[in-house]
Parts: C-alpha cells; sequence; structure tokens
C-alpha cells in the first residue's frame, strides 16, 4: 500500500474514535495504535491514569542509551456538536479533495504521520542514533495533568529527552508569504474569574445593588482596555521574516521598531488576530454566570475570562492591572496560570526542521514563532527540554481556522505531501548523533 494510502487509512480510522475530551476515552484509540504497531513488529506500552483513559510509549533502540528523541502527539479532541457540520465530526469522509472530522488538524493527523514516520524507521532497518520515543497522550484539551504531566512521573528518562518534537507550528501562507512556522514558546496562561456580590431580590423592583449589573460593567471594562503592543525577540523575528520589504501606506516595512510608530501599521496589527496575540496580552470573555430565574435578582455573580500573557509579563503584575481597570465593585481571582519558558532555536533539531522545509518548499523562510494557545510542550520546556511545534503538514487559513470549528478538515494533497516530509524529518532527527 502506498504511503499516503497508509496514512489516510489510519486517520481516517483514528478518526472515527471519538476521544472527545471531556470525558476522553483515549484507550480505544490507544489500543488500536497498540495493534496497529504490534502488526509492525513494533512492542508498546499503554498507560492508564483512570478509567478509559490511555496513553501509549513506543520506542525504538538506538545505538546509544540517554537523551532520547521523543515524537509527542496527543489523540484526545475538544468536542464536537454535529450541528452546522457538512459531514458528521467523526465519519471521517471524504469529500472534495478534503478529510473531514474533528482531530483531522487537531491533531489526528500528525500522529497518523509520526506514527508512519516512526514504522518507517522500523521497516528501513534504520537503527537512529538515540532512542526514538513514540509518545501518544491524552487529555491535553484539558491540560494534560493525565497525559503528558502523567507520564513524566511514570517514565523518568522522559525527563532525559534531548528533544521533543509535537504540534505548534506549520507551514502556511501570510501576507503572500509562505513560511514555516516552528514554535519555540508559547505565551503564558492567566485565567481568572471577576466575582460580585449585592442585594438579592424581586426583578420588578430593580435597586443599586445588582450583582449582576456589577459584574457587567466591570466586564465591559476589561474587554474595552486596550493592552498596549509590546515587542518581543521572538514576535519580532517571526513578523520581520514574512513582512520585510512589505509595502504599507505611506512606508516600506523594514524593522518592528518602526512600522510600529506607523498608526497604519498599528491599525493593521490590530486586525490581524495571530499578529495582535504576538504582540500584546489578549483577554477573551468565555463564560458569564448570575442568576436562576428571570424574576430574580441575583447575590452574587460572576465571568470568567482567557487570558494569554506576553512571556516577559509577571501574573501577579498583570492581575492587579486587571483589577484595576475593573473597578472596586468586583473582585480579581485567579483560575490558572502557566509559565513560558522558550527553547533556543540555534540547535541541531532547529536545523533539521530547516533541512526537511527547503527539500521540500524549496528557499521558503523557517521562523521562529510563539504559540498564542497552550500545549503539552510546555511540560518539557519548564525542565529544560529543547522543545519545537512543527508539523510539515501544509494548511491553508481555512484549514487552520477549522480547528476546534465545524468542519474541521485537511486537504489530502497537503496530508500526503506531509506525510513524506515528516518521514524526511524523522530519518534526519535520528541520524543526530550531537547535541547542543
Amino acid at each position: 500500500m502506498r504511503r499516503n494510502e497508509e496514512g489516510l487509512s489510519l486517520l481516517r480510522s483514528l478518526i472515527r474514535i471519538d476521544t472527545s475530551n471531556p470525558p476522553g476515552n483515549e484507550e480505544a484509540a490507544v489500543q488500536f495504535i497498540e495493534a496497529w504497531l504490534k502488526k509492525e513488529g513494533i512492542t508498546s506500552k499503554i498507560f492508564s491514569p483512570a478509567p478509559r483513559r490511555g496513553n501509549l510509549l513506543a520506542r525504538l533502540k538506538g545505538k546509544k542509551a540517554g537523551e532520547p528523541i521523543v515524537l509527542l502527539g496527543h489523540i484526545d479532541v475538544v468536542p464536537a456538536d454535529e450541528t452546522g457540520w457538512t459531514e458528521g465530526p467523526f465519519s471521517a469522509a471524504v469529500k472534495d479533495g478534503y478529510l473531514y472530522g474533528r482531530g483531522a488538524v487537531d491533531m489526528k493527523s500528525d500522529v497518523a504521520a509520526q506514527i508512519l514516520a516512526f514504522a518507517a524507521l522500523k521497516r528501513e532497518g534504520i537503527t537512529p542514533e538515540r532512542d526514538i520515543i513514540l509518545l501518544v497522550t491524552g487529555d491535553e484539551e484539558a491540560g494534560g495533568e493525565m497525559g503528558v504531566g502523567y507520564m513524566l512521573e511514570k517514565v523518568d528518562e522522559l525527563s532525559d529527552a534531548a528533544f521533543v518534537l509535537s504540534e505548534g507550528g506549520s507551514i502556511i501562507e501570510e501576507e503572500g508569504v509562505l513560511h514555516a512556522q516552528v514554535s519555540i514558546g508559547e505565551k503564558k496562561l492567566c485565567q481568572f474569574m471577576i466575582r460580585a456580590h449585592g442585594t438579592g431580590g424581586h426583578g420588578s423592583m430593580p435597586h443599586r445593588d445588582n450583582a449582576n449589573d456589577k459584574v457587567v460593567r466591570a466586564a465591559n471594562r476589561i474587554i474595552g482596555h486596550n493592552w498596549p503592543i509590546r515587542r518581543n525577540k521572538i514576535a519580532t523575528r517571526y513578523l520581520t521574516g514574512i513582512l520585510k520589504g512589505k509595502k504599507f501606506k505611506g512606508f516600506t516595512f523594514s524593522t518592528l521598531s518602526n512600522a510600529l510608530r506607523r498608526k497604519h501599521f498599528r491599525s493593521f496589527v490590530e486586525n490581524n488576530v495571530v499578529y495582535n496575540a504576538l504582540l500584546r496580552n489578549t483577554v477573551a470573555l468565555t463564560i458569564l454566570k448570575g442568576g436562576v430565574k428571570v424574576n430574580v435578582i441575583p447575590p452574587e455573580s460572576e465571568a470568567s475570562f482567557d487570558a494569554r500573557i506576553l512571556p516577559e509579563e509577571q501574573h501577579e503584575l498583570f492581575l492587579a492591572q486587571v483589577q484595576k481597570v475593573a473597578g472596586k465593585d468586583v473582585e480579581v481571582v485567579p483560575i490558572d496560570r502557566g509559565e513560558s519558558i522558550p527553547s533556543r532555536y540555534d540547535t541541531e533539531f532547529f536545523r533539521a526542521i530547516r533541512r526537511a522545509v527547503k527539500s521540500r518548499k524549496g528557499n521558503i523562510p523557517v521562523l521562529p514563532f510563539i504559540t498564542t494557545g497552550a500545549t503539552d510542550l510546555r511540560y518539557f520546556r519548564q525542565i529544560g527540554i529543547t522543545a519545537y511545534g512543527f508539523s510539515p503538514i501544509a494548511l491553508s487559513h481555512a484549514e487552520m481556522l477549522s480547528m476546534h470549528s465545524i468542519d474541521e478538515r485537511i486537504s489530502l494533497e497537503g496530508f500526503a505531501e506531509g506525510l513524506d516530509a515528516t518521514c524526511d524529518l524523522v530519518k534526519d532527527l535520528a541520524a543526530l548523533s550531537t547535541t547542543d
């Protein structure tokens, strides 16, 4: 069977296994992968942190022990309501050159590509310089504690990894420039809620101590606040790589610092959701809670926000600023936070990615990138392991935007090309004998 046919068959099988998280149910998927690997003569082990939850680890022994290379992919997906889907979210339907299904982009396509690349080493009799570990985990969409967090506790060798490759970047076109995003870090998670107390009562007799009123007014101030644009090293390198020489109203882009002095360019940044998120703290109102009955004024109300702050920001200072903006009628309560420790990108691993990209796409920019959301790679970066988010599967804007949305899909042509590129990249990684 040709590689792309085999890869498509594997991906469709994975999508048809509903691993929506919550509740997860990754066990069925990792059992399927275990059986698939067994047919290739590869032994794997399943680690179960809870009933019906599962993670899988397989290993190809290298010439020397220690400091393995880890191919990391999560098998859980966000839930999918069938409403609005052209094809069922777990049908794995193929239509008009696309494969539809929850996980087609995030990230069962990458898992399938990594599995095939891992198996290709075995089939071709390649002994890697160091162990190559295939790590398929669950729970990424809910924080990863029962996935990567659990596996780091159970398998000591993972903490000794030389390099981890997972999701976070891709080959994409921005502003007419085809380029490769290689995620070397991510913004800090700083989720919080605001809570207000008031006087309950009958809705027919409104008063000025309504908890809902307080939360709505404070929420409006928070979402209306204009967080300042701030340059950082990684975003500067990335944006310069794709915008240099581009003509804007009244000037040609040369440096980010000069461009940001222009009102027109700042407006351009604010209207691009990716660029905007790379250069400033972002706050999104995601949950509103208040009231139990339409004619009852509630005594308590709250609203939750998903905030992602720049790597150099401090959580405490950011939350103090939120409290100042929100005002005295509400209390700002932290929900969850995460650190950001970017990986170096002057490494043999980054150069291997560059070689893989250029062999397929020619002399396109290969640029360091900051992921605006959180991935499982943060677990490894926090313990000093070089970890990059990159998939050589090229995605259009429509495909990228379908992630976590209706009609999540990936083009058959892009997936087939990405399979070959992933195999080339993994072979290159397997041949590396030194680390920087």
